[in-house]
């Protein structure tokens, strides 16, 4: 470390730090010379310049770096998380989490082997997996992180245009449905029209996505082998969401298409009257902020009996002895019901549509 100040030699009384002739203050690595006087002639003629310079030594060790002068302080930032959101890296699937669902997968192709009666659910099922290196993130987009169901029993004119432009979902070209049918219209990987073919086929690996049944204006599909093994999967492997509308086909599509970890369900139709009030489990949930009652133009849907539901099962909201918002957990993943049939948008209802989409990003507080 060295500093210096020199003086005029007229004026013994002048000094300044600095100057053009010597360097400033500072640190230097090396060897300098020792503590001394040097003169210099003036370059203005007034005389001559004198410096008196120092020198302090220390030593680092060979390990340690030369320290750097310090820094201007910067002013401290406070670091603002938006609420209810996390990083993707949240529903990034790791290494540990594919090499657990290939696990899954060989596990339930070896069970497939066994008698009935020694298989885990997941062996029960048809082996139908599909192994190969695409991601929903590496390759091409096959399939959304939103997908609206618009296959069998979707009144895709009425109820399921009113939904589409709920989730604010587009559609093909800004194409317009004819009288009958939108089936033109709703094309592309941000609708499926079956759990059978090639689309789920890439589909059922994704991670951290929703699928949205509307209510069923008839009765819906039926899977078969393939289809019930590859929704198995999405649902417990992936923490993933079906959202699932009001009605009786859309209860009959859980109880006949849908398996948990610990097999099916079989949820039993209760139609009641509203408004629906919230219960304690709102709190810390998706739902949290939506109003203390539902209600809609039609107040009476169609619910699920409480003591119907699995011994996992959270229910949001409630009229006397059903439930007409709940979550079943289903592994990693979920479904979630609401009874509103959505022939009218309302705001209520609206609001726990869209809340039932954002489990991807909700944390909890």
């Amino acid at each position: 470390h060295y500093h210096y100040h020199y003086h005029d030699g007229k004026d013994a009384s002048t000094h300044a730090s600095g100057g053009t002739k010597w360097p400033n203050d500072g640190v230097k690595d090396g060897v300098w010379p020792g503590d001394g006087v040097q003169e210099k002639p003036d370059p203005e003629g007034k005389g001559r310049i004198i410096y008196h310079y120092h020198t302090h030594y220390h030593y680092l060790p060979a390990s340690e770096p030369t320290p750097a002068p310090p820094s201007r302080p910067q002013p401290a930032t406070k670091r603002v998380r938006p609420p209810h959101v996390v990083s993707d890296d949240t529903c990034s699937p790791k290494p540990a989490d594919e090499y657990a669902r290939h696990v899954k997968e060989a596990a339930a192709v070896i069970e497939s082997s066994y008698p009935d009666w020694a298989r885990s659910t997941g062996g029960s099922l048809e082996p139908w997996a599909q192994q190969g290196e695409w991601t929903y993130k590496r390759g091409p987009p096959y399939v959304k992180k939103l997908t609206l169901f618009k296959g069998t029993g979707v009144d895709q004119v009425g109820v399921g245009t009113l939904i589409r432009r709920v989730l604010g979902l587009k559609t093909t070209a800004g194409r317009k449905c004819d009288l009958t049918s939108c089936d033109h219209a709703m094309t592309g990987n941000s609708y499926i029209n079956t759990f059978d073919g090639s689309q789920f086929r890439f589909l059922y690996r994704n991670w951290c996505s929703t699928i949205v049944i509307p209510p069923l204006r008839t009765a819906g599909p039926v899977l078969d082998a393939r289809g019930l093994y590859r929704l198995h999967h999405w649902l417990t492997d992936g923490k993933n969401t079906l959202v699932v509308g009001g009605g009786d086909a859309n209860i009959a599509f859980i109880n006949g298409n849908c398996i948990g970890p610990d097999g099916g369900f079989s949820l039993v139709a209760e139609r009641v009257d509203g408004p629906f009030e919230a219960q304690a489990a709102v709190i810390n949930s998706p739902f949290e902020s939506l109003p203390v009652s539902l209600e809609g133009h039609n107040q009476a849907v169609v619910g699920v009996s409480k003591s119907s539901l699995p011994s996992n099962a959270i229910s949001y909201y409630e009229m006397d002895s059903a439930s007409v918002m709940f979550e079943i957990p289903t592994g990693t993943g979920r479904i979630v019901y609401l009874a509103y049939e959505f022939q009218e948008p309302a705001t209520g209802w609206v609001h726990a549509l869209l809340a039932a989409t954002m489990y991807p990003d909700f944390v909890k507080h």
